[in-house]
């Protein structure tokens, strides 16, 4: 009881001294409490760090052959539409008779969508690429440039670039949609040319 006693004059005769030893250690303790929040927000297993597997913490990249078309050609999309290939003699004839050679020639930057001579074949339901070269050379010339500037569209489109898109605005004015050239069937892509790239499709595409 003597003990008790004088303790407790002690803390009666010098509360200030009390007082400070109990706020230097709430602040100790307030302090060793918020390093540990701050420790524990900024690790990367917390509940807020970004996470691989949804891909936020990455950027995209296209695919190999779009990356590559992203970097022009040695030649023209005429040159590649031109090469004795026999995949597009029918769209030959036809670029022939339709005077596009030289706009598609040049510098300025396009994105075709060139259907192969079965593609000819199916949408003109002829027997074969012969009679497809000749149903294109008795064609109106207005009517065959509008339906070839319907596969044209400017700029260079990769295949990414081309299937993010819902729709496009042809060379001649008409909108084609992204299902339009997906019921037309792509069979090859991202095709560099000089001067726009080609994507190669299984139907002609009619405005």
């Amino acid at each position: 009881m003597a003990r008790s006693g004088r303790r407790h004059c002690r803390d009666r005769a010098f509360p200030g001294v009390w007082m400070m030893t109990m706020k230097k250690t709430l602040t100790v303790l307030a302090i060793a409490a918020l390093s540990a929040g701050v420790t524990a927000c900024g690790s990367s297993s917390g509940p807020l760090a970004p996470s691989a597997a949804d891909g936020s913490g990455t950027g995209s990249t296209d695919a190999p052959g779009a990356a590559a078309a992203a970097k022009p050609g040695t030649m023209t999309i005429v040159g590649i539409v031109l090469q004795a290939d026999g995949e597009f003699d029918v769209l030959q004839a036809a670029v022939v008779r339709a005077g596009l050679v030289d706009a598609l020639n040049g510098t300025t930057q396009y994105t075709v969508f060139a259907p192969t001579d079965a593609a000819f074949v199916t949408t003109l339901g002829v027997a074969d690429e012969a009679a497809a070269i000749a149903a294109v050379n008795g064609l109106d010339v207005a009517t065959l440039k509008n339906i070839l500037l319907f596969h044209v569209t400017h700029g260079r489109r990769n295949s990414t670039s081309v299937l993010a898109a819902p729709a496009y605005v042809m060379l001649n004015g008409a909108k084609l949609t992204r299902e339009q050239l997906s019921a037309a069937g792509i069979a090859k892509t991202d095709i560099s040319a000089s001067n726009g790239i080609v994507h190669v499709i299984n139907h002609v595409l009619m405005p």
